[in-house]
This record gives C-alpha cells, structure tokens and sequence, in this order.
C-alpha cells in the first residue's frame, strides 16, 4: 500500500500516523511558488478531506486538527478527485450492527441479599463476557452469595439490611483487614473510604471487570481465578469448580484444576442449598 505525499508539519503541529507530514530527508527542497510545491498542496488538501468511515460516525483527515476548524467546512471531494492511492475506507461492513456493553442496572424491588447479589452477579456476567455461571460460582465461593457478606480481622457478618450492613461496615477498626459484598471487594485496597462494595450491582460490575482483566492478561479462565485474590494457588479455584458445577454444570471452563472429590461434593452440596436460597427470594 502506498502512502500519500510527505510534507513539512507546521510549526508546533505533529505528524499524523495515517498522513505522515514530515518531509522525507532525501527530499529535495522545494520553492513556495514552483509547480512542485503547489502539486504537492493540492494532494495535502485532498488527503486532509478524505474521510475514514465507520459506522459510529468516526472521522479522520489526513493532517487534520482541532486547530484548523476551516477544514470541517471545506466539501469533501469525490472519490474520482483523490489521488489513485487515496480512497475513503469502510472499516466496518455494510449492516454491521457494533453492540455497546450492557449496563449493570440496580434493582430496588429486591429486598433479599442473596436475591440481590444473584441479580447482580448474572447481569455482571453478560455486561463483561464472562462464562454463563462464572460470577455466580464465585460468588457463591465467597460470600455465599450474599450481598452484604462481610469478613471484618477474621469474623463473618451477614446482614439483613444495607443499614445494617453500613454501620458494622463503617465501625471495622482501622487496623483491620474487611472483605465485603456479593463478590467479597478488598475494602482496604480497592475502596478506601468508601462503602461501595456493599451495593452489590457496582461490586458485580466491578468485580467481573477485575476477573476479566486476568483473563485477558494470563489466558485462562482458571488463571484468572487464582490471581483473583492474589494467592495463586487453587484453594478458591476448587472451591469455585464445585460451585460452577450446579451454576452450570455442562462449563468446562475450569477442567483442568485439579481438586479433591471430597471437597468438591461437599462445596457442591452447600453450592446448591445457597443458590436455591437466592432463586426463590428473586
């Protein structure tokens, strides 16, 4: 593929990696005034009004910069009036349709805990992509799928009510360590003076988001989870297989860790009884 023309940037300006502007050095120098010069700034003008369409409405012109708003005014020329090697491109196929994330609503006709959390969790999953009855089986891992779970220097809380919730939450000594919330957010580190992992829609957001962020970096879903809370090793992912084992159980997402029997059933087993909870208070 060839590219346009090279030509000296303005003073202050910088090269556009599409439309490069810097002269090359084996240039010869031109007049301001000579045919050359003026050849080359009518291929400049061109390059700068062609356009790079995309479905979204993008638009990208050569040199082009919000410091030169006349150019937005100027009509865009035909395809037939660019140079050979310049054409307009559709960078997305005629009736593709891009699909924006789906947003994590909050629920307020949920008065359970559990019910609450496993709403959350399962719009989280959708929102990032994550496998059918991933974020259940870790929020079943970690918080029994509760909304309002809490683990404040070692000690267990489950709460009825976000008020409830709040005050033990806003009274954990500051020394202590507290895990809190559907998907059990390292309050200390990730939300300091803040009680936000307690409403479970932005903590399912927010911890599908993380989990997916592992995918991404080590290329496994099993992986992921082991970096999940930072010990990398497979005590939670264990715990997890067995409960994504009645949140889905035909997922062979988590196959290749390799666990106890024993464990496994009785995880499964509680797995079970805590989703059946949170289903009927939905």
């Amino acid at each position: 593929m060839t590219s346009a023309p090279r030509l000296s940037a303005p003073p202050g300006r910088l090269p556009n990696a599409a439309f490069p502007c810097a002269m090359p050095r084996s240039a010869p120098p031109t007049r301001a005034g000579s045919p050359t010069r003026r050849r080359q700034s009518r291929v400049a003008r061109a390059a700068l009004a062609s356009t790079l369409v995309i479905s979204l409405g993008f638009m990208a012109a050569g040199c082009a910069t919000a410091d030169e708003p006349e150019l937005a005014s100027q009509p865009n020329p035909s395809p037939a009036q660019l140079p050979q090697n310049i054409r307009p491109v559709s960078l997305v196929s005629p009736g593709t349709t891009i699909r924006a994330r789906p947003a994590v609503l909050r629920r307020t006709d949920l008065d359970s805990p559990r019910a609450a959390c496993l709403d959350a969790v399962r719009q989280a999953e959708l929102a990032h992509n994550i496998p059918e009855g991933l974020m259940v089986a870790i929020s079943l891992a970690e918080s029994g799928l509760h909304a309002h779970a809490m683990n404040i220097g070692g000690r267990a809380y489950y709460p009825d009510t976000p008020e409830e919730a709040r005050r033990i939450y806003r009274a954990a000594p500051a020394r202590s360590y507290v895990m809190a919330g559907c998907v059990q957010v390292n309050a200390r580190v990730h939300a300091r003076n803040s009680d936000w992992p307690l409403d479970p829609w932005r903590s399912a957001d927010w911890g599908a988001g993380y989990l997916r962020q592992h995918y991404e970096t080590y290329g496994n879903w099993a992986d992921a989870i082991r970096r999940w809370n930072g010990a990398g090793n497979d005590k939670l992912a264990c715990r997890v297989q067995a409960k994504l084992q009645v949140t889905n159980p035909d997922s062979d997402v988590l196959d290749n860790v390799r666990c106890g029997n024993t464990a496994i059933a009785r995880e499964r087993r509680n797995g079970a009884a805590l989703l059946e909870i949170a289903e009927a208070a939905e």
